[in-house]
């Protein structure tokens, strides 16, 4: 599967920039929709399975359900998939072995592009998603850094610069890095004017930064019968960067919580990061010996 991911032509990567980019992995076997049907079902019952509530919008809450949440089986799911509104995930996909070497073989092949200005790739993950529109994904981000492809069908994104503090606050990235929660996080109309938008259908995608807020529509205009399923994939991975400024976050939030003062947001000050981020291990480690609590993804 070399080079399966590729920048556009005459792009340099920077890892804070959203970037388009293109792919050869529509035709990929294990992303044909009777392959993930089969995955999913290997999978049910576990919280490998997400659903959403239906009739989302841009500025819902972000929050997937699980099968016995949405009392649905998603052997069923799928066999409606083509149904107005239907939608699937299938979070960690590489706990399958077949689709654990899809991720790595499509990363590793991009590890060259990556790794001389944002180095230490690791924690690969996969995330699948299958859904006939009109569907929104909600107003988020991620705490990894994202390339999200178009496999089937089309949608439509509207995505944040990762600097953007309009859209994403400092405090809303340091409540979702230590309490794994969105709720700091709120989308209104005056943020539309700040998004840029992409259109992108099989064999396109994007590199979505680390904490760029981001939305996806699935819209009709494209569908027919017989051809009105969108299938897309995020190949996701953290780096040293994006660990480092993870940790900041947690110590921040820790001295913030503790000593009553306001520390400076990670990405101002490299010294100040670097300094925060023993902490951090440290504090994670006791936490790990007094609660029995496991590490947060990403740090």
């Amino acid at each position: 599967m070399s080079d399966s991911v590729w920048l556009e032509k005459g792009v340099s990567f920077n890892p804070t920039y959203i970037l388009r980019v293109q792919h050869s992995l529509s035709s990929h076997p294990l992303l044909q929709l009777p392959r993930l049907q089969m995955l999913a079902e290997s999978l049910a019952g576990t919280d490998h399975i997400k659903f959403v509530l239906p009739n989302r919008k841009e500025a819902s809450a972000f929050y997937t359900i699980s099968e016995r949440e949405a009392k649905r089986n998603v052997g069923e799911v799928f066999q409606r998939i083509e149904e107005k509104g239907s939608w699937v995930a299938i979070y960690f996909a590489e706990a399958d072995p077949d689709y654990r070497k899809l991720i790595d073989e499509a990363l590793n092949s991009l590890a060259p592009t990556v790794e001389p200005t944002d180095p230490g790739m690791s924690g690969y993950s996969l995330f699948i998603f299958v859904a006939s529109p009109p569907t929104i994904t909600p107003f988020h981000f991620d705490r990894e850094n994202n390339f999200n492809l178009q496999i089937l069908g089309r949608k439509h994104l509207r995505v944040w610069p990762m600097n953007d503090r309009e859209a994403v606050p400092e405090e809303a990235i340091e409540n979702y890095f230590t309490h794994n929660s969105l709720s700091g996080l709120r989308y209104h109309d005056d943020l539309e004017s700040r998004a840029k938008h992409f259109d992108v259908g099989p064999g396109d995608g994007l590199y979505v930064p680390c904490t760029s807020a981001h939305f996806v529509a699935t819209e009709e205009y494209w569908a027919t019968p017989g051809n009105s399923v969108s299938i897309s994939i995020a190949l996701t991975y953290f780096t040293r960067a994006t660990r480092i400024r993870a940790n900041a976050y947690l110590c921040n939030e820790f001295l913030r919580k503790h000593f009553s003062v306001n520390p400076t947001p990670p990405g101002r000050s490299p010294f100040l990061d670097s300094v925060k981020y023993p902490v951090a291990r440290a504090l994670i480690k006791s936490r790990q010996m007094l609660r029995n609590a496991s590490i947060p993804r990403g740090l």
